[in-house]
């Protein structure tokens, strides 16, 4: 648990069309970014997907005024919409909402404590604020990654480790090494 108070969540059906949706928004999501990674002419469009994607989770959010985890939309629902919000780095607003109700989510079971970890680092990030969990990385100086500053440095392995995330350092190696891979020209 996330905090000392054990919440409960009411009774939420399962609605199949909401996670058929939001797995549609995922799929959507990833073309248009890959598409604009091979092509950077298509930054807008993906943009625009992404501002689309952020308006429907906002209304998600306000109908059903719960985050749409594992029992309203099953876990690839649920993972779906965390990476949508989690992505939704031009909605920052978002991403706060979303983390009050991951936050709730998680403390009653009903979504992994791990993304909520991932957003709360990068809603921190976003605030100018150290990160908790060490996920965050931004290009330094030398063109290289390097991680958003972490409060209490020396407590961070165990928060990784408390939510089953790998060593800090293990992680750190594997973020640059895709940054690199994804522009050869870096070292």
């Amino acid at each position: 648990m996330l905090h000392d108070v054990e919440r409960t969540l009411r009774p939420m059906p399962f609605d199949g069309g909401l996670r058929a949706e939001l797995l549609a928004m995922l799929d959507e999501h990833r073309e248009a970014v890959a598409l604009a990674r091979d092509d950077p002419a298509l930054v807008d469009a993906r943009r625009t997907v992404e501002r689309r994607h952020a308006d429907r989770i906002w209304t998600v959010l306000d109908d059903y005024e719960t985050w749409p985890g594992r029992r309203l939309v099953g876990d690839d629902g649920a993972q779906a919409a965390w990476v949508l919000v989690q992505e939704a780095i031009e909605d920052p607003g978002l991403q706060r909402r979303s983390l009050e109700l991951l936050e709730v989510a998680v403390d009653s079971g009903d979504a992994d404590p791990q993304h909520y970890a991932l957003l709360l680092d990068r809603v921190r990030m976003a605030g100018g604020l150290p990160q908790l969990y060490g996920s965050q990385f931004v290009v330094g100086r030398t063109g290289d990654l390097e991680p958003w500053p972490i409060d209490d440095l020396t407590a961070v392995e165990e928060r990784r480790r408390t939510l089953g995330f790998p060593p800090f350092a293990d992680h750190a190696a594997e973020m640059r090494a895709r940054w690199r891979q994804r522009a050869p020209h870096r070292k």
